[in-house]
């Protein structure tokens, strides 16, 4: 057995320890997961949003993927066949929960017929009348599904242009944003993973491009197609249907790991300010194992000193490891979750970045080759 070794098996601890130490603890913080009916509530209230739209539902965010395009003269019934499916199945799924409130909401027969009629402003002001009973019997049911139900229709509003006229710096205003950025803010736990802190800052950096005339956000209408098909991006993140992990590329993860690189020394430094006793007791047992070694001519005193030395480096990585991760582990998110969150952000946001590696210029390409033939008008 090794000095080292010996030194493990006296309790003085290995250099080992400070990994498992560390990831005990932030292990021991992770607990997150999705609630259905939030992921349902979200959706309803998306898709109940296109169909209230005053604009054609083909420019929404709900068709911004393109998968609803054919031939010409059939988008629009594609469109409103496509969002009425998904209101359909979104209440079906809620029905329980929605009974328990009282009786289904009668308006949901009224927009049935309007969709059949093809009559849009029928269709508009049914969709109406169901989303404000939808709201209030959901805030009786459950203040998660009527917060999530809210952030749904409003992401659908936000993403899409309400006419040709409308302009990007008097549409995202903070005003508009506010309301949606705390609903998620309170939802996050009920959130997949990493996606609600994820969306809410994303939605900022869109915000901050707009509010400063930042070159990679113009007035045009491609500005306006990139921002319907980032909202159905932001859906897809808060309901589960894409995962936060999946959208990042090899060079996401390095720069969180530089990032967290950096984060780690800071908290190393916190600690010996905050652990001085511990500090102290290191130096005095690396200081005397050395002069032991250095001022004792006989094999006991060099055998001693080294094994002060030991001791202290046996101290210091049980300590460090310890330490670091009960801090970690008291951290809203682990520290890496919390650097992930932030690399999904710049990942997702289909804007260019305005400074550092730009990595994502392909799911950009991508996104501006998906959707329809017809764009708004600038």
């Amino acid at each position: 057995m090794t000095t080292i070794e010996k030194a493990g098996a006296n309790g003085s601890g290995a250099p080992s320890d400070f990994t498992s130490a560390f990831a005990d603890a932030v292990a021991a913080a992770v607990g997150d997961r999705a609630d259905t009916n939030v992921s349902t509530a979200l959706g309803l209230g998306w898709y109940l949003a296109a169909l209230a739209h005053p604009g054609a539902v083909t420019v929404t965010a709900a068709a911004a993927r393109g998968d609803l395009a054919g031939p010409a003269g059939t988008a629009d019934v594609r469109a409103l066949a496509f969002c009425r499916q998904h209101v359909e199945v979104a209440f079906a799924k809620l029905k329980e929960v929605i009974a328990d409130a009282g009786p289904d909401p009668a308006e949901l027969d009224d927009l049935r017929a309007c969709l059949d009629s093809a009559e849009e402003d029928a269709r508009r002001h049914a969709a109406t009348e169901l989303d404000g009973k939808l709201l209030a019997i959901l805030s009786a049911v459950d203040f998660r599904l009527s917060k999530a139900y809210a952030v749904g229709r409003v992401l659908l509003s936000l993403t899409s242009r309400p006419s040709p006229r409308a302009t990007l710096s008097a549409h995202l205003t903070a005003a508009a944003l506010a309301p949606v950025l705390a609903d998620i803010d309170d939802l996050t736990s009920a959130l997949p993973a990493h996606a609600g802190h994820s969306v809410r800052d994303s939605l900022i950096e869109w915000r901050e491009s707009i509010r400063t005339e930042s070159r990679v956000a113009p007035e045009a209408a491609a500005t306006w197609l990139a921002l319907a098909r980032q909202g159905e991006l932001w859906r897809a993140m808060l309901a589960g249907e894409k995962s936060g992990r999946d959208m990042l590329e090899i060079e996401d993860y390095l720069d969180a790991g530089e990032r967290l690189a950096r984060r780690m020394r800071k908290l190393g430094q916190r600690i010996v300010v905050r652990f001085p006793l511990l500090i102290a007791a290191l130096v005095v047992l690396v200081a005397g194992g050395i002069a032991l070694i250095v001022l004792t001519n006989t094999e006991a005193g060099v055998i001693a000193g080294a094994g002060s030395i030991v001791a202290g480096l046996g101290l210091t990585w049980r300590g460090l490891g310890r330490s670091l991760g009960g801090l970690a582990g008291k951290l809203e998110q682990p520290l890496w979750g919390a650097e992930l969150d932030k690399a999904i952000t710049q990942a997702i946001t289909l804007l260019p970045r305005e400074k550092g590696r730009d990595v994502t210029q392909r799911r950009r390409d991508v996104a501006v080759a998906l959707g329809p033939a017809e764009h708004p008008s600038s």
